[in-house]
């Protein structure tokens, strides 16, 4: 095996030796020492054989000598395959000057992109980076990495709070936030807070404006809860009463629950369909007869396939059918007045604000009524209750 490498190496040449006593010929040739292998008979005082490529002129001269003729009928070996090539330089040269120019021009800057900069900014980085030598037709390798680019440019534009620096292929992104004044917010018009329901005050804070109630008081919708108007009477100072109310408050609700439900138990017959998604079209590639069962339950699971982060257009997925069947249950009183109460607390998110907080219920008692669980029941809320009312000329 290591002589077949060597020869593929320096190379070698197949012959055909044809003449009287073509062995004598073989039988000299080797008696001066020449590597000769492979040989066979090709017909009657016709021999073939391997001859290594730096001997071949030796070969000449010895058959000048005898009576053989000798004929070069195949050539092996790695100088051939060179040879080869070097014929089609041109498509060699071509190829290299190509991924050459591809590699050179990929690595040039074609793009400086700024986002999130006003216009004069943007003109500050622009000449900025320009000095740094980013701009199109430099290159890459003789640019300061993003980090670096990122910390100087930081330092010249004092207008920003944060320059982001990223390089996508040929592309320099500069990610500008710049830094604001911050904005009066406008005054607001002065007013009472006021309370929107019948409640009663759990907790009080007041950050402008004069109290006009207290803990555990009872207010009924519309009383005054902090006023707007502050100093001595007589000399009152209008402002824009802020605070926060709670109050406690009693809400009833009315929940109708069926007693009986239908159910479907999985029977354990199943039948798995693959299919291929392109895009909004599903190709089925696998199962294309599911059985037909009476009642059926769907389970479905598709997988996404990504490309150096890039999600692909087509992905493959599967659809599970199992069989089900139907399962006729008659609900407790019990559990229906559970279920009621969850219905219940989901009408009150839709009634209150999400700060509202529901610190007791009280179920009256459940009545039947064509098949269903009629019941009532009393919630205790605490939710803010204060709502903003401007202040009337004559208060």
């Amino acid at each position: 095996m290591k002589n077949q490498w060597l020869h593929k190496v320096t190379g070698y040449v197949r012959i055909k030796i044809s003449g009287p006593y073509p062995e004598s010929f073989i039988n000299q040739c080797i008696n001066e020492g020449m590597n000769i292998w492979n040989i066979h008979y090709a017909g009657k005082n016709v021999l073939i054989c391997s001859v290594l490529l730096d001997e071949v002129s030796y070969l000449r001269k010895l058959a000048r000598n005898s009576d053989c003729k000798i004929r070069f009928i195949d050539k092996k070996g790695y100088p051939f395959v060179l040879q080869k090539f070097w014929r089609r330089n041109g498509i060699i040269f071509g190829c290299v000057a190509f991924f050459l120019s591809l590699f050179i021009l990929s690595n040039m800057v074609w793009n400086v992109d700024i986002e999130g900069a006003s216009p004069t900014v943007e003109n500050k980085l622009e000449q900025a980076v320009s000095e740094i030598g980013i701009k199109r037709g430099a290159f890459q390798f003789f640019l300061p990495p993003p980090e670096e680019i990122q910390s100087i440019v930081t330092d010249v534009i004092t207008d920003a709070t944060w320059i982001g620096v990223t390089r996508k292929g040929t592309t320099y992104h500069f990610q500008v936030v710049e830094k604001d004044i911050a904005e009066r917010e406008p005054a607001e018009a002065p007013g009472h807070i006021v309370a929107a329901h019948k409640a009663v005050i759990q907790d009080l804070f007041v950050e402008e404006g004069l109290p006009m109630v207290e803990l555990n008081q009872v207010v009924e919708k519309g009383d005054l809860l902090v006023s707007g108007l502050i100093g001595i009477e007589g000399n009152e100072r209008q402002v824009s009463a802020k605070g926060t109310i709670f109050g406690e408050m009693w809400y009833e609700a009315e929940i109708s629950v069926p007693l009986e439900r239908t159910l479907y138990a999985v029977t354990g017959q199943s039948y798995r369909r693959h299919n291929l998604h392109i895009g909004n079209w599903s190709i089925p590639i696998w199962g294309w007869n599911p059985p037909n069962f009476e009642h059926t339950k769907r389970e479905v699971f598709e997988s996404n396939w990504t490309v150096f982060g890039y999600e692909l257009p087509f992905h493959y997925g599967y659809s599970d059918y199992m069989e089900a069947e139907v399962i006729e249950m008659e609900s407790a009183v019990d559990e229906a007045v559970i279920v009621a109460k969850e219905e219940g607390k989901e009408k009150l998110k839709e009634q209150f604000t999400k700060n509202a907080e529901i610190t007791g219920e009280k179920v009256l008692h459940p009545k039947v009524e064509d098949g269903k669980v009629i019941v009532i029941i009393h919630f205790r809320i605490v939710d803010e209750i204060g709502m903003k009312q401007p202040i009337i000329q004559g208060d």
